[in-house]
């Protein structure tokens, strides 16, 4: 997945929640920091993202989805 696709998501998303993308794009970002918080999680959190970095809502999804794509999570 690109990021193009990524920011398509996430303007579906905001249509069908039927709120501003830059709305969808705070609330992800405020989840995207909380998993990144979460000591429990820290181990998945740096082998997809790399430690100390937070991602922003495209390269998540981009992440994520690559990752799901080949079953690896």
């Amino acid at each position: 997945m690109d990021r193009k696709r990524a920011k398509r998501i996430i303007k579906a998303m905001a249509k069908r929640e039927g709120k501003d993308e830059n709305l969808i794009r705070e609330e992800m970002t405020k989840a995207i920091t909380m998993g990144y918080m979460d000591t429990e999680k820290q181990k998945i959190w740096t082998e997809l993202f790399g430690k100390g970095h937070i991602p922003d809502p495209e390269e998540f999804i981009m992440q994520v989805s690559n990752r799901a794509k080949r079953n690896t999570i």
